[in-house]
């Protein structure tokens, strides 16, 4: 179905380099085109993104059978050449090339990318702008070329529970207000640069008690439930001094939320409807819209392994020895994994001697399997390890029953989304909180406790007065007990869950779902001509 109006709309839409960032939208502009034969899309996007996004995109139009025409008005480029697969070091010249594109796509000009030389034909100039949450720099150049004229848009890829104890104000639940404030005195007070030791003081905990609509009571040392295996890492630094380095008293993220027009939140109303009171309570304070439009997942049936045939086998494999829902997921995204090796591996350990088919993804730059762990796991027959998998594959298939993961949003998503339960494993950012609201809150997830490390991640929960012990002994004992919990009782029951919550995903974008509601409310309050 297509719209009747000739009216054109251009979205422009830039995120940081982690595709984390980025996926959903490609699954909305490739759902906007097709709804609308008057909407052109354009992503400016760093190189490391760039066949993500074309292959996202592609595998959409390819579920619909989309004609060639709708195609081409998704338009997926890079503003600059990188062969760096590092996303830290990609941000600077992603900021300082973003402005001109921006103005070539506003005067109406054909645009080219700069890695692949693809040029896209002249469109209409751009009339709305959505930028991640944390492209302010981005949002800076959009507001030096065209001013308030064009309405931007944060788009936030989180949970909203997160987002208010990080951002939001004290009176709704706000732990971090003031830590702006409290960086600049104690870098006054040191000598030292706000970089230095911006991570200390947003790090420090003392045994508050903090409380958000929709999560459990926590302490404060709660958010931090592991040591950081990359905080000392090179490639990091550019990243911090792209947060703190500031000519005004608010983080870069957090300015670009109070100066964007209004907040796209990718989040679901049937996964945190109370928190996301909160959130929108928040921006209505500072008289701004916040849009709740997600989940924002294809609803395609992927009935193959894009890129990996070895997966394909594998589960096909398990499903025929092991049975249905007998497939553990292990995939801690892009950026984590554990900082005690040897935890990882008494996880391992223990699936084999369970015989608990599963997949490891370690895609992190940080994450380290040995030869010889990868040759005792290919010699069980039981595991699967591999730097990418096919995520959405995996979590589809009939052969697969759970699903160990970070808790980051587009995981809790996706995995929701798929009807499969969840093993909890941490650590920082959205989720711990995450981890605790599906446990205790919505019932679909075990958390590991055991698996916690560093000085915060050894004080107890709040919750339950449980502490980890520090120890792979310990760990080992924990996780052989989430296994045979799997399997029993519980794991059903958690798993009947996971599919109710199938179900309420599913209808938010149906003709009269919330979040359609949401997006069509978007529509109507910027004069846009959109089904």
């Amino acid at each position: 179905m297509s719209s009747t109006t000739k009216s054109t709309s251009h979205f422009v839409f830039s995120a940081l380099p982690a595709w984390g960032h980025a996926k959903s939208f490609c699954i909305l502009a490739a759902r906007l085109v097709e709804a609308n034969t008057n909407v052109f899309v354009t992503l400016i996007l760093a190189p490391i993104l760039l066949e993500k996004a074309e292959t996202e995109v592609a595998a959409e139009f390819q579920s619909t059978k989309a004609s060639e025409e709708t195609r081409k008005r998704v338009r997926i480029l890079s503003s600059f050449k990188s062969d760096s697969p590092d996303l830290f070091s990609l941000l600077k010249p992603l900021v300082e090339t973003y402005g001109p594109a921006y103005q070539t796509l506003l005067e109406s000009k054909p645009i080219s990318c700069a890695v692949t030389g693809k040029v896209f034909d002249a469109v209409p100039p751009p009339n709305v702008v959505v930028l991640d949450f944390f492209a302010y720099y981005q949002m800076l150049a959009t507001r030096a070329i065209t001013g308030n004229t064009v309405p931007i848009l944060a788009w936030v890829t989180g949970h909203t529970s997160h987002g208010v104890r990080l951002f939001g104000p004290a009176s709704h639940g706000g732990s971090f207000e003031d830590l702006s404030a409290r960086i600049e005195a104690e870098a006054a007070r040191t000598g030292k640069t706000p970089l230095e030791i911006g991570d200390k003081i947003y790090r420090h905990t003392e045994g508050k008690i903090v409380q958000i609509a929709g999560l459990p009571d926590m302490y404060d040392w709660e958010a931090f439930p592991q040591t950081r295996n990359h905080q000392n890492s090179p490639s990091v630094s550019p990243y911090r001094e792209y947060t703190y380095n500031r000519t005004h008293e608010d983080s870069i993220t957090l300015r670009g939320l109070k100066e964007c027009d209004a907040v796209f939140a990718t989040t679901a109303y049937a996964f945190e409807a109370e928190s996301i009171g909160a959130f929108k309570s928040w921006f209505a304070s500072w008289k701004k819209d916040a849009y709740v439009i997600g989940p924002v997942l294809s609803t395609r049936k992927v009935e193959d392994a894009p890129g990996s045939t070895e997966t394909k086998d594998f589960l096909e494999k398990a499903q025929a020895e092991y049975g249905e829902k007998s497939v553990l997921l292990i995939s801690f995204g892009t950026i984590f994994w554990p900082s005690e090796q040897n935890y990882i591996e008494e996880v391992i350990e223990a699936l084999v001697e369970k015989k608990f088919p599963f997949i490891l993804s370690y895609a992190s730059p940080w994450a380290k399997i040995s030869d010889d762990l990868a040759q005792k796991i290919k010699a069980t027959g039981l595991g699967l390890i591999s730097k990418w998998v096919p995520q959405q594959y995996i979590l589809t298939h009939p052969a697969t029953g759970w699903f160990m993961t970070h808790g980051g949003h587009n995981s809790v998503m996706e995995t929701l989304a798929s009807g499969i339960p969840v093993i909890c494993w941490p650590f920082e950012a959205d989720q711990p909180a995450a981890a605790a609201h599906m446990t205790e809150n919505l019932n679909v997830a075990f958390e590991l406790v055991e698996v916690r490390t560093g000085e915060n991640g050894l004080k107890p929960l709040l919750r339950n007065g449980r502490k980890a012990k520090g120890t792979r002994e310990a760990v080992g004992v924990e996780i052989r007990e989430v296994i045979d919990a799997c399997r029993s009782a519980k794991g059903d029951e958690l798993r009947k869950n996971a599919q109710a919550l199938k179900i309420k995903f599913a209808e938010a974008w149906a003709a009269d779902g919330v979040s359609k509601k949401e997006f069509r409310a978007f529509v109507e309050k910027y004069g846009l001509n959109l089904l």
